[in-house]
């Protein structure tokens, strides 16, 4: 706002929105994409622009229905969500078997540390690579015997007891709506 030298209310109106939008959004607890994106528009800048994000590079993508192998590829930048560490990664999600908690097209955040199956994992959403390559956004599950798992789809069938070779939960997620509205 300092910058085109814009005060709150008329950059409520610019927005389209009554003129203590603007201030409310200062005042509020959370505030939400749709009211950034007004904003961003009005000021014609970005929404990373106003939260200040930095971007970063998609891995790869991870297969929600269909069998999605991994390859070193550039899938695009995304944003970076503030606050993780430096060991995060980002990946596009590509299938509907995780409908409703996951839609083709989002980007699924985790942070991996090592190539190794934290036990506190078991049962939680994770990003999962089996020992063959493919790699699945799935609920971790126990398989029938020691070193084998089940990975949980929520409207398609299981893969059942397979070796993994590394699986983390999902940290962070930025809906494909998002992405279009930041520009992703």
């Amino acid at each position: 706002m300092v910058a085109k030298d814009i005060k709150a209310k008329p950059l409520s109106k610019k927005a389209g929105k009554g003129e203590t939008f603007v201030r409310d959004m200062f005042e509020a607890a959370d505030i939400k994409l749709g009211p950034l994106h007004l904003i961003a528009n009005a000021l014609e800048v970005s929404v990373a622009d106003i939260v200040g994000g930095d971007e970063m590079t998609i891995s790869g993508k991870v297969g929600a229905g269909g069998s999605v192998i991994f390859e070193e590829a550039d899938y695009g930048p995304t944003a970076r969500p503030v606050g993780f560490g430096d060991k995060l990664q980002a990946f596009v999600v590509d299938g509907s078997s995780m409908l409703p908690r996951y839609s083709s097209g989002d980007v699924v955040y985790i942070s991996r540390e090592t190539d190794e199956i934290d036990p506190e994992a078991i049962g939680d959403f994770c990003a999962v690579r089996l020992v063959t390559g493919e790699t699945y956004v799935k609920q971790l599950t126990h398989g029938s015997r020691p070193g084998f798992f089940t990975l949980r789809s929520l409207n398609a069938e299981d893969i059942v007891d397979v070796e993994v070779a590394w699986a983390t939960p999902i940290i962070f997620v930025l809906p494909r709506a998002a992405r279009r509205r930041l520009g992703y």
